[in-house]
């Protein structure tokens, strides 16, 4: 592999590392949201359990067990799996960076060495 090729890798890694921030944070934000959304379902949903005079012990359950609340609760955590998901990528590019000067060293080190 030539210095060239390793230099075009090395600025494809620094472009996806720069549009993944960008995903990143989009992301996050759509995490956050979707946390918001269902604890705000789901404490409504034990008001509305605690006006019934429903159990202490089962409010929660049934809270989480209402079918809005659940959907809610589903999307929050496929929203933190993407999030995570994109926090793994952007590592990922980082070590390919890493890499990518090592090699770079390594060639340079050979060239002095020749």
């Amino acid at each position: 592999m030539n210095p060239q090729e390793i230099f075009e890798q090395l600025n494809s890694c620094i472009l996806a590392l720069s549009k993944g921030n960008i995903e990143q944070k989009r992301l996050g934000l759509e995490k956050a949201k979707t946390e918001r959304e269902y604890r705000i379902k789901f404490n409504q949903k034990m008001l509305e359990l605690k006006a019934e005079k429903c159990q202490a012990t089962l409010i929660q359950a049934l809270a989480k067990s209402d079918p809005e609340a659940a959907e809610l609760a589903m999307k929050r955590d496929i929203a933190e799996s993407a999030y995570y998901t994109a926090i793994s990528a952007s590592e990922n590019l980082r070590l390919e960076i890493e890499i990518k000067r090592s090699q770079l060293t390594w060639l340079r080190t050979e060239l002095n060495n020749s």
